[in-house]
C-alpha cells in the first residue's frame, strides 16, 4: 500500500513538472514577437511594382514577340523577365530600417490562357533579418491582359470556342464560324491567343 502510495504522488509530480515546462514555453513563445512577412507591405510593393514594370516591358519587346522557332511566348517572357527583373529592381537601399539580403531569383512561371490573360509567377528570396529575427518573402505574382490589335466580333465560352454561327471579316480574314470553333490562332508570337473582342 505505501509503495501506490509513492507511485500515485511520483506522477502527480510529474505531470505537474510537465505542465511547468509546457506554460513556460508557450509563454516564452507569446513573450517574443516573431516577423511576418506582411510586416513588410512596402517592400513586398516595391519588388511586386518592379515584376509589373518588367512584364508591361516584356510583353512589347521583339524578343518575346518574335516567333522563334522552338519556344513559345510563355518561355520568351520568363527568360525576359528572369534576366531583367533584378536589373530592374536593383536599389533596395531605400530599405534601412532592417537588413536584407537578396538571392538570386530561382523560378519565374508565365502562363498565357486563351483569353489573353497573362499570369506570372516569381520565386525571388529575400531574407529580412531584424534583431535576431529573420523572415523570407519570395512569392511575387502579377495578372496582365495582353491586348490585340485585331479581333473578331463574335460571342465565345471560356474556352474560346464560338457560340454562334456568324461570319466575320476582321484582320484580313474572312471566316464564317460555327458554334464550338475554335477562335485561337498563334497572333503575332503570343502562340495560341483568343481574338474574340
Amino acid at each position: 500500500m505505501k509503495k501506490r502510495g509513492q507511485a500515485t504522488i511520483f506522477i502527480i509530480l510529474i505531470i505537474v513538472i510537465l505542465g511547468i515546462i509546457f506554460f513556460l514555453i508557450s509563454a516564452g513563445n507569446r513573450l517574443v514577437p516573431s516577423l511576418e512577412p506582411e510586416e513588410f507591405p512596402d517592400l513586398e510593393l516595391y519588388v511586386q511594382g518592379c515584376l509589373d514594370d518588367i512584364v508591361k516591358i516584356a510583353e512589347s519587346s521583339p524578343i518575346v514577340r518574335a516567333n522563334t522557332p522552338g519556344t513559345t511566348f510563355e518561355s520568351r517572357l520568363e527568360d525576359y523577365v528572369e534576366s531583367n527583373l533584378p536589373l530592374i529592381c536593383d536599389d533596395f537601399s531605400i530599405f534601412n530600417e532592417y537588413e536584407l539580403n537578396v538571392e538570386p531569383l530561382e523560378n519565374v512561371k508565365a502562363t498565357l490562357n486563351p483569353n489573353r490573360n497573362l499570369f506570372v509567377e516569381v520565386e525571388w528570396p529575400i531574407k529580412i533579418t531584424r534583431g535576431d529575427k529573420v523572415v523570407i518573402i519570395k512569392d511575387f505574382f502579377t495578372k496582365d491582359s495582353l491586348s490585340v490589335s485585331c479581333c473578331f466580333d463574335i460571342a465565345v465560352d471560356s474556352n474560346c470556342k464560338s457560340i454562334e454561327s456568324r461570319q466575320v471579316n476582321a484582320c484580313g480574314i474572312s471566316k464564317n464560324f460555327n458554334p464550338g470553333d475554335d477562335i485561337s490562332f498563334n497572333y503575332d508570337g503570343l502562340g495560341d491567343v483568343c481574338v474574340a473582342c
